[in-house]
């Protein structure tokens, strides 16, 4: 009887130790997951800015500039996961100086960044999400902007106003 109640008794040690074990093995997951999502944030940050590049290049009708900042946004692009289709859009832009060609990709861009960067969280400052009903042959398109005022990638100094502000995210 005496065995049983030593065996109990470490059984019930070793029980006490394990499960204030647990806590520290917890705290160790977490902080990778904080640390997965603040690498996550911070790549998506990089993915928001270098968009925001190609956007203004548009903009200016500079199918030049706009082929460079597209390689930097398919480079950023490539470290966040499920971001492959986007990716390939951005260096099919990269692929041309063609600004005709550039808009046609970058309205198809913008479907795929608009809700990463929507999911994206503790933004500094309001994401504007923009629209012009002309676009895509009058189908619409939108584009994200850094600021109210409408600046058209999809048609530059034709249309530079054309569109409106949809959405706010903040």
């Amino acid at each position: 009887m005496k065995n049983y109640r030593f065996i109990f008794a470490l059984w019930l040690v070793l029980a006490a130790a394990a499960c204030q074990q647990a806590p520290k093995q917890e705290s160790v997951a977490e902080s990778a997951d904080n640390k997965e999502a603040s690498s996550l944030q911070t790549d998506t940050i990089k993915v928001y800015n270098a968009y925001l590049q190609v956007k203004d290049n548009l903009v200016k009708s500079d199918g030049s500039a706009a082929k460079k900042s597209a390689g930097d946004l398919a480079d950023h692009l490539k470290k966040i996961k499920g971001c492959s289709e986007a990716e390939d859009l951005a260096d099919k832009i990269g692929d041309t100086e063609d600004v005709k060609s550039q808009r046609m990709l970058f309205l198809q861009l913008s479907n795929d960044v608009i809700p990463l960067i929507k999911g994206m969280s503790n933004k500094a400052a309001p994401v504007y999400v923009a629209y012009c009903p002309m676009a895509n042959e009058g189908k619409g398109g939108y584009w994200l902007s850094a600021q109210k005022e409408i600046k058209n990638p999809y048609y530059g100094d034709e249309m530079l106003e054309c569109g409106e502000i949809k959405e706010e995210i903040k």
